[in-house]
């Protein structure tokens, strides 16, 4: 049977980390095994699901490569089928009517929580043999025994059916409920596979027992331990759960991205590094790991930083124009400067941010310990002495920096503090020997004479 694997997002926000994840995990387990990825958004929150959403979801994918092997399944369209599967359910008697109103779950729930019991649907109206009166729910009977299955990643599962309660299919305006959605499209879909977050354990033994009631292939389940921040809470913006394309726009890149979250719980060895089609050689769920996964901002910054280190100048300016920085593309020397950048650039965004050191005459703060008399009488002997006339290259430069340096019997951070503070405005800046060669002889003269003023 061909493998086919979902994403299935609810289209009520952006993609972040965590959901990036689960796509990239389904559409690896599909096609190291020759078969689909599939995408659908689970759209019946009329109300909270945008178009905005789906738009940017797939762009997100889009970005990752991880695109559907067939056009996206909207659930909102597939309504009247639902409807009419659970309608099914009631005639085999494995779905009853219930005319509790809200006040009478509001009063039982309440009657739980005082006696510390867990608050749950207590099948009161399983023997009532109601019919539809225009106001009812349909619940689904769940089985009074339990259910098992064999997860592909956390193992054994065995739940009390006890435990969960006859939960609502068909709500009283009689459109169906995600779980019962979620199960009928999942069999209509032919999904062998579901992958998908832990915190979803519960929805699996619902939807489970609808595929089981409506007599259908049961896929297998592999429920990955979610991805937290560091401080091992949920994930928050500020730790970086951010919508996929905002990582884009922030010059990270999606080779990087992609690398990075999926080591988020699986490895392979001892490698950091994979190309896609390493992974695709390479991945297992049996290899993802069961306890949760915390997010680092600043591995996923070496992440970008080993991509940037490997990309040449020429693609990384086509990178910059997409995310819309205004580097200007016939600047001198644009190709040299950005491979000197990228060594030590977080991301495109920082290039950029660096790039305008070599655009714009620093301004030079004259309290800086950088700036004072004993820093300028160096730099002052360093201009007086320094032959700018030759036109070099960079190893000649950075040669003679160096036998200034021994010649004048000084240590290099000496000059080189002071000096590169003169002619960026900066303490992180490239080395003096870059900087002068890029700046040319002449600008970095000038720069110099600046900062002697």
């Amino acid at each position: 049977m061909t493998e086919r694997t979902r994403f299935a997002p609810s289209p009520t926000g952006h993609l972040h980390i965590g959901g990036a994840r689960t796509a990239l995990f389904s559409w690896l387990f599909a096609k190291s095994k020759g078969g689909q990825f599939l995408l659908r958004f689970e759209d019946t929150d009329i109300e909270r699901s945008k178009d905005e959403f789906k738009d940017s979801i797939l762009k997100s994918l889009e970005w990752l490569n991880l695109n559907p092997d067939e056009e996206p399944v909207h659930q909102s369209r597939n309504l009247e089928r639902h409807k009419s599967l659970a309608l099914s359910l009631f005639e085999k008697g494995e779905a009853y009517y219930c005319d509790c109103s809200i006040e009478e779950l509001e009063e039982l729930r309440a009657t739980q929580i005082k006696n510390k019991q867990k608050p749950m649907y207590d099948g009161r109206s399983r023997e009532k043999n109601l019919e539809y009166e225009g106001k009812n729910v349909l619940r689904y009977k769940m089985p009074d025994a339990s259910t098992s299955f064999e997860d592909l990643i956390l193992g054994d599962i065995t739940v009390d059916n006890r435990e969960l309660d006859d939960f609502i299919i068909l709500r009283a305006d009689g459109t169906p409920t995600y779980n019962f959605c979620a199960a009928v499209d999942d069999l209509d879909m032919k999904i062998s596979t579901v992958i998908r977050g832990d915190d979803h354990l519960t929805n699996t033994i619902k939807q489970l027992n609808i595929i089981k009631s409506l007599e259908g292939n049961l896929p297998n389940y592999a429920h990955l331990p979610m991805v937290l921040s560091e401080s091992g809470k949920r994930l928050s913006k500020r730790d970086g759960a951010l919508d996929i394309m905002d990582y884009k726009s922030e010059g990270y890149l999606s080779g990087a991205l992609l690398n990075y979250i999926v080591r988020l719980g699986w490895a392979k060895d001892e490698v950091e590094k994979f190309t896609m089609n390493e992974l695709l050689d390479f991945f297992d769920l049996s290899d993802v790991n069961s306890s949760p996964s915390k997010f680092s901002l600043q591995l996923l910054d070496w992440y970008n930083n080993e991509y940037l280190k490997e990309m040449d100048s020429s693609t990384l300016l086509k990178l910059l124009s997409e995310i819309g920085t205004n580097i200007n593309e016939n600047f001198k020397n644009i190709h040299s400067i950005i491979d000197v950048l990228k060594v030590g650039a977080k991301s495109l965004k920082e290039i950029e941010e660096n790039f305008d050191m070599f655009v714009k005459r620093p301004s030079i703060d004259k309290s800086d310990s950088l700036a004072s008399e004993e820093n300028k009488k160096i730099i002052k002997d360093f201009f007086d002495n320094y032959d700018f006339s030759k036109d070099e290259n960079l190893e000649s430069i950075s040669l003679r920096l160096k036998d200034y340096i021994n010649n004048n019997d000084l240590k290099f951070p000496q000059l080189g503090k002071p000096l590169r503070y003169a002619l960026t405005g900066r303490t992180n800046a490239p080395g003096i020997g870059e900087l002068i060669y890029l700046l040319g002889n002449e600008e970095s003269k000038q720069r110099i004479k600046e900062y002697l003023k």
